[in-house]
């Protein structure tokens, strides 16, 4: 009778343990039905202060796929991505707490429905932001595809604090301003950081095309590339002439 009590004791430890493990892996999964996609992995946010509303690409919960790096894919769940600490959220429906994803697991998300466009996806880059620091992982927008790839980082900087007033009593609030940087990705892999397009920049980019470049320059409507439109042009103009 005493070792049934010890087998019986072993089993409920042992069920214990999956449960628990469950909670802290099983995450942003489906609830009431049995879930045969992948798990998503990550940990709870909660942060002292909460993240700047206008920092979040998307300022409400919208329903997304996730792709992972093994090939799965987590289909329409509620995510949010914030450039100033780029990272990719994911409220969780059984608990409905917001949960930081494991960025190593993901490759991309794409929304499904982002203000009536679908075909809104951010893409893992490898980049290396300066000269000091060792390449790093980031979230960027891929807003354009073909032999070249355009990318945006949604990146933001600290542009000043302001006095606001909240319930009787004042505070200062930091204030942030989107500061893109864009990246051209070939197909070999080489990706080239661009946080303005210069003239100069350009030409380095490609200095056996230069004659052709400016001569997009001289015939274009503009003459200059600032606007997105005018980015995804001049990348597809650079696709058709640079060689792989």
């Amino acid at each position: 009778m005493k070792t049934r009590y010890i087998l019986l004791h072993i089993i409920l430890l042992l069920t214990i343990s999956q449960t628990v493990f469950c909670q802290n892996e099983c995450i942003c999964t489906s609830s009431g039905k049995i879930n045969t996609e992948p798990y998503l992995s990550g940990e709870l946010f909660t942060p002292d202060v909460p993240l700047d509303i206008m920092t979040y690409f998307n300022t409400i919960w919208l329903q997304g796929d996730i792709y992972l790096e093994d090939g799965g894919i987590i289909k329409n769940k509620k995510i949010r991505y914030n450039g100033l600490v780029d990272e990719l959220f994911c409220l969780d429906p059984v608990s409905n707490q917001v949960i930081k994803l494991d960025k190593e697991a993901i490759h991309q998300f794409h929304y499904l429905n982002f203000q009536d466009d679908t075909s809104v996806y951010f893409r893992k880059l490898k980049v290396k932001r300066n000269l000091l620091t060792d390449s790093t992982e980031i979230y960027a927008q891929e807003i354009y595809h073909g032999d070249l790839s355009l990318f945006v980082f949604h990146t933001f900087y600290l542009d000043h604090a302001e006095t606001v007033k909240v319930n009787k009593s004042y505070s200062l609030k930091d204030i942030y301003k989107e500061d893109p940087v864009y990246y051209i990705k070939f197909l070999s892999n080489k990706v080239v950081e661009f946080k303005r397009f210069s003239r100069k920049s350009i030409y380095a980019l490609a200095p056996d095309k230069e004659a052709q470049i400016r001569k997009f320059f001289r015939e274009s409507i503009s003459g200059r590339i600032k606007t997105n439109q005018e980015i995804i042009g001049f990348t597809k103009f650079l696709s058709s002439i640079v060689d792989q």
